[in-house]
């Protein structure tokens, strides 16, 4: 098999104790902590709008995102584990922090280029679940470019056979759908203050535009 068939476990449990304490904060309140029941499982919580579940978020982990989006956490990415929880910083906690603003986007940009070192330096086969793997992808799901957008569904498609959730693979491809035919996700646009097309209006009115 080769080696993106693979889902490895970590290298060394050195690996881990040597990340940076909050990194590891943040990979345990996301994913669990290693060997515990929460560990390499699916949590529904992670794409559920909850208030409380953001508030609980916004209080441990919201200093981080100004940290991160200032570069000060960029000594994280020396290894695979603290540059995947970099990327929860500035791909996940921004939205569950700052959801229902336009500051929920702010990391997204350095979420993606962090998630195309990884690709590109086969970091991402280090990660240990295929869990861990999907959020390392999340920033290609979430870019508003049709090369982003490519990636993102060749990515998850390798992880379906390797124990993703079905759910992961198909929500990267409707993702890619909207950005193939608008150029960017219409739902968006209010928040940003750009002015939605006819058709965008149109497709916003439909069940399940938004995310």
């Amino acid at each position: 098999m080769s080696e993106r068939g693979v889902a490895p476990a970590y290298s060394s449990q050195a690996d881990y104790a040597a990340l940076d304490a909050r990194a590891r904060d943040v990979l345990d309140g996301w994913f669990g902590a290693p060997g515990s029941d929460e560990f390499g499982r699916d949590h529904k919580r992670w794409f559920k709008r909850n208030d409380a579940f953001d508030a609980m978020l916004r209080e441990r982990f919201g200093a981080l995102i100004d940290a991160a989006l200032a570069h000060e956490l960029d000594a994280w990415l020396a290894t695979p584990l603290g540059s995947l929880a970099l990327v929860i910083v500035l791909d996940q906690l921004t939205r569950n922090c700052r959801r229902r603003t336009a500051r929920m986007y702010d990391g997204d940009a350095q979420a993606l280029r962090i998630a195309r070192c990884m690709v590109a330096d086969g970091s991402d086969v280090l990660l240990p679940t295929v869990y861990h793997r999907a959020f390392a992808y999340i920033p290609f799901e979430h870019d508003e470019t049709i090369e982003g957008q490519r990636e993102g569904v060749r990515l998850y498609t390798l992880l379906t056979p390797l124990g993703l959730d079905p759910s992961y693979e198909r929500s990267a491809v409707r993702h890619a759908a909207i950005v193939e035919r608008f150029g960017r996700f219409p739902h968006r646009n209010a928040l940003l203050g750009r002015a939605s097309s006819d058709e965008e209006i149109a497709f916003l009115r439909q069940p399940g535009s938004s995310f």
